[in-house]
């Protein structure tokens, strides 16, 4: 199967998407029977259509150099245009998929939602590592998707190595969600627990993750329970019929915890986690994401430096519990090629 690519966005996540692709590309082929088309690239200045695909090599030196601007093919239009960055005709009945590896507003999903809602109605296939549309009008996109017979993958927006909208469509496919609990943000468990090991203050612990690569340079939504608070919102979305927004989220960040409530929880035998919960209660769905102190014994104290877990409780099977899943960019990309490669099997006859 033969599968065009329009991505969006060529920063640190969409070049290392493109490695990842080529890296792939020979295991996708010999075991899915997949051959990807990367047929355009394109930023918030413009962009380069390629029909016909670009060559291994000449991506590698793209990714690398991240300069797509000097290219002698850059084209400055708009990126909302999808008509002109989506081909329409090459390979045949190829599918196209739109992979969006952009930021947006989380209150408006803008500029990413409309794109996203007229990828639907142009018949392309979604997979987006963008949580802001997803955020703002989740049931929204899922409709526009529906209607449209296209699909919507999303896993790169809910924790990316941990394969949580995964497990909740095919391994607890029929069970009724009752709630939900993580660890879902890398940076901020790796600051706790840097405060707890080696007594860090929180600053010198953040400057750390920023140093190592783990956050970016604006910390904000990690430290302050928003990116938390997203990856949580589109999971109850998603596997509880939620219908919530952000503004109906409850959220707590890290930024107040000092070394003396460290040592003071580690004195009561506990440890602190960012911690983001969906609870089904009296009929309606209450989210909320906040420090927690947490009992060592308990599976969630376990949880170390950049990890994260999830936990499911469920009518037909119980609770169940993930760990681990690798944060950083090779994580965000992989997220993208493993939806790309579920994608390609809905689709197959």
């Amino acid at each position: 199967m033969q599968i065009g690519i329009c991505l969006y966005g060529f920063g640190n996540v969409g070049r290392e998407f493109v490695r990842v692709l080529v890296a792939k590309s020979g295991y996708l082929k010999s075991r899915h029977q997949i051959e990807v088309i990367l047929q355009s690239i394109v930023t918030s200045k413009g962009g380069i259509v390629r029909p016909e695909g670009f060559g291994a090599g000449e991506l590698l030196r793209l990714a690398a150099e991240g300069r797509l601007r000097e290219h002698p093919e850059f084209c400055e239009h708009s990126p909302e245009q999808l008509e002109r960055w989506v081909p329409r005709n090459a390979g045949g009945d190829m599918p196209r998929v739109i992979v969006d590896a952009t930021w947006s507003d989380l209150a408006t999903g803008e500029p990413g939602l409309s794109r996203l809602r007229r990828a639907c109605e142009l018949g392309c296939h979604i997979i987006t590592l963008n949580k802001a549309p997803l955020v703002a009008d989740f049931d929204g996109l899922v409709a526009a998707a529906r209607e449209n017979s296209v699909q919507l993958k999303f896993s790169g927006a809910t924790a990316a190595g941990l394969p949580t909208i995964d497990t909740i469509r095919v391994s607890l496919a029929g069970a009724e969600v009752t709630s939900i609990e993580g660890i879902m943000n890398s940076t901020t468990n790796y600051i706790l627990t840097a405060m707890s090991d080696e007594g860090l203050s929180y600053e010198d612990a953040l400057n750390r993750t920023v140093a190592m690569g783990l956050a970016e340079s604006e910390t904000n939504r990690d430290v302050a329970g928003i990116d938390t608070a997203c990856k949580v919102l589109i999971l109850a979305n998603a596997a509880m019929n939620a219908g919530k927004k952000l503004s109906d989220v409850k959220i707590n960040g890290i930024a107040d915890i000092t070394r003396r409530d460290i040592a003071r929880w580690a004195m009561e035998g506990r440890s602190v986690k960012l911690v983001g919960k969906a609870v089904r209660q009296n009929g309606d769905v209450v989210i909320e994401v906040g420090p927690a102190a947490i009992p060592h014994r308990d599976f969630f104290a376990q949880v170390r430096e950049d990890a994260k877990a999830v936990k499911f409780t469920t009518d037909l099977f119980g609770e169940l519990t993930m760990v681990g899943g690798s944060g950083g960019l090779t994580a965000a990309a992989g997220s993208a090629l493993r939806d790309l490669v579920n994608l390609a099997g809905a689709l197959r006859p």
